[in-house]
């Protein structure tokens, strides 16, 4: 993409690009100030929520946007309804990246953000989560996600059981998903071990577990359902999770998960043979490395993959279209920092380079031209924050996503363009207990139109 420019916006994004990186390679930030004791404020960055959407995208197929048995694949990752700037919505209504580690070290808490993509639609996401003991070493999780984007429409509830182990060294858990579909029900087992600084996570899981006891032992109405699921290799998952300490002042993470090969025919009870029968595969993992020379600074490095394919072919009575074998990959490196500037002030930003491709391939008797499609892009956010000692909260901020379509094909919701926009955040911290931030964007790419405001965003947390 560096290589494309040309013209004089062109080469205005590119620079800007090129400044950012070099900002951010010598002052990255996520949240820090002069109060360690605001969970608002933490000095470090965590990939455990890339990792937590990851594993719903397998977990919860019925909750992706398409639905399970789209041929829009496991990822989802384009949708027609996508204009150029979506990417950039998406981060400048998240959360940062102090925020998102300080939630997922805590067991009770509400989370929700916003952002607008159109002048009819928002983008929300949504978490809550309980932690009730059930006793001395028992204790209930509960976790609810909501997302309304235009890669999921999800609405999950995860209950947990857990149970102390080794004086508080260890836990094992039992993890179940309640869906309104019966089958799509899932079952997680898993064990954490605590070291004195840090954790290790190790989890098998059974996805849809009782589906071919509904679909094929029980039966199911065809006016109720008429596409019946029959699997001839069952769903399930490994996956591990550490978070570790090195010394002093530097930190690990690493997540990974494996689906077993899993085969699933899905068929019309009504007329059977139409349907198709798909070979499904998927794999993510991701690293993070953080050094955090002081309680107020860190600078690290992550990266991150994630596979998924779908091999699908028709049954006798089936349509052509549905001989598809499917590949979807996405790689992402990326650098991030946090710095205090004085008492009161806060640089944060992070830096990615992001790979994606998708596979569309298929036979030639179905008369269907193959796709291979493949993007790379920067994305980025920089971003000053304020904090007074009695509350009040301001980010000023600027984000962008460049990004470089290779190759002649193309997908509906992929664009070869660069935004960027300029955001300003206000806010307040409510006892150190709850946030609530709002804020607008300004344009900065020139994408024309007689205003230069770009939306509004906002975001809420709340722990006890």
């Amino acid at each position: 993409m560096l290589a494309r420019g040309v013209d004089g916006a062109q080469m205005a994004r590119v620079g800007l690009v090129l400044t950012l990186a070099i900002t951010l390679s010598s002052a990255y930030t996520p949240e820090v100030a002069f109060g360690q004791d605001d969970v608002f404020n933490t000095a470090h960055a965590t990939l455990r929520g890339w990792e937590e959407r990851a594993r719903l995208a397998i977990f919860d197929r019925g909750g992706s946007f398409f639905g399970r048995l789209s041929d829009q694949g496991i990822l989802q990752r384009f949708n027609p309804e996508m204009d150029p700037e979506y990417p950039l919505d998406l981060i400048s209504s998240s959360f940062s990246l102090g925020e998102t580690y300080e939630w997922y070290r805590r067991d009770n808490g509400v989370r929700f953000r916003a952002g607008s993509i159109s002048h009819l639609r928002l983008v929300q996401n949504g978490d809550f989560k309980a932690m009730v003991p059930l006793g001395r070493s028992w204790a209930t999780h509960v976790r609810f996600n909501h997302d309304e984007t235009l890669q999921a429409n999800r609405n999950l509830i995860r209950l947990e059981f857990r149970k102390e182990m080794f004086e508080e060294r260890g836990r094992t858990f039992l993890t179940g998903t309640l869906k309104a579909e019966k089958p799509e029900t899932d079952l997680e087992l898993g064990f954490t071990w605590r070291p004195p600084r840090g954790e290790v996570t190790v989890a098998v899981a059974a996805l849809d577990v009782f589906s071919n006891f509904i679909y094929q032992s029980l039966e199911v109405d065809p006016s109720v359902a008429d596409t019946a699921l029959d699997y001839t290799s069952l769903p399930f998952t490994a996956r591990l999770s550490l978070d570790l300490d090195l010394g002093r002042r530097f930190r690990i993470e690493a997540h990974g998960l494996a689906l077993t090969p899993t085969s699933v025919v899905a068929e019309s009870q009504s007329n059977p043979g139409d349907g198709f029968a798909q070979d499904e595969r998927y794999a993510y993992a991701g690293g993070l490395l953080e050094w955090a020379p002081s309680a107020r600074v860190a600078f690290g490095g992550f990266a991150t993959w994630v596979r998924a394919r779908l091999d699908r072919s028709p049954l006798p009575m089936g349509q052509t279209e549905d001989a598809l074998d499917l590949t979807e990959k996405t790689w992402q490196l990326g650098v991030y920092g946090i710095h205090p500037l004085g008492d009161r002030f806060t640089a944060e930003g992070w830096l990615t380079r992001v790979w994606r491709s998708e596979d569309r391939l298929h036979p030639p008797a179905a008369g269907t031209s193959d796709i291979r499609y493949e993007d790379r892009s920067w994305a980025g956010r920089l971003n000053l924050t304020y904090r007074a000692r009695s509350g009040f909260r301001s980010d000023l901020g600027i984000d962008f996503v460049a990004r470089d379509i290779v190759g002649t094909d193309r997908l509906p919701g992929a664009f070869d363009a660069d935004n960027s926009r300029l955001r300003l955040d206000l806010g307040w911290t409510f006892a150190a207990r709850a946030l609530l931030i709002l804020g607008g964007a300004f344009d900065l790419s020139g994408g024309g139109g007689s205003s230069r405001f770009d939306g509004a965003h906002g975001r809420f947390i709340l722990y006890w």
